[in-house]
């Protein structure tokens, strides 16, 4: 995952313009949030003539096509955008959007089993497949991976946060325990839990 910043140069009367399009704006911005792509977002002040939204999203596609559906861009709000790579030097994210998770939300826990050769690979899948997917779900808020070696065994313990039990069944469908592992996961593992739990977090403490 990547971080990137989305610059827009807006019109010269951009406050007194963006009433009647802002509560849009905030429903696809919303939405992005929702899905984990964006870290945060807001205007520049004195004067009001830009915004930076940052994102973290496994690559620039995601950012690009946010903006050519923002009601600010669509309806020429936005003189000029631009998509640059964001370099984190101090600071990071990632752990207060994932584990632990913010208290009142679900942890969906799974559980499976590969060799220790094929564990490099299930891993790589998880990161190039399975997250942009996750990323793709209203209500999902983070993913870990822990593994523990046994031998040439390694066990997975697969950890994914979620907003509310119905964000967990846009995932996974209506039979929301249900493990959702495609093929090509399954050929990397030796065996793996048909069933998943799921736990409410009641204490939390982000570090």
């Amino acid at each position: 995952m990547d971080y990137f910043a989305l610059i827009y140069d807006v019109v010269d009367d951009f406050v007194a313009r963006r009433a009647p399009l802002r509560e849009a704006h905030l429903r696809h911005a919303s939405a992005a949030h929702d899905r984990g792509e964006i870290v945060l977002a807001g205007a520049l002040a004195e004067p009001s003539d830009r915004a930076l939204i940052v994102f973290r999203v496994p690559n620039r596609s995601t950012v690009e096509d946010f903006a050519h559906k923002d009601p600010y861009v669509v309806n020429d709000l936005v003189k000029r955008w631009e998509v640059r790579p964001w370099k984190v030097v101090i600071g990071n994210e990632s752990p207060a959007r994932s584990s632990p998770g913010p208290t009142g939300t679900l942890k969906r826990l799974w559980f499976a089993r590969t060799k220790a050769d094929q564990l490099p690979r299930y891993l790589e899948h998880f990161s190039n497949t399975v997250i942009p997917t996750l990323h793709g779900t209203p209500g999902y808020l983070g993913a870990s991976v822990s593994v523990h070696r046994t031998g040439p065994v390694a066990e997975v313990l697969v950890e994914t946060a979620w907003r509310s039990l119905e964000a967990v069944r846009k995932f996974a469908g209506d039979d929301h325990e249900r493990a959702v592992v495609t093929e090509s996961a399954a050929a990397l593992l030796a065996d793996f839990d048909r069933r998943v739990r799921h736990f409410k977090i009641v204490v939390s403490d982000p570090i």
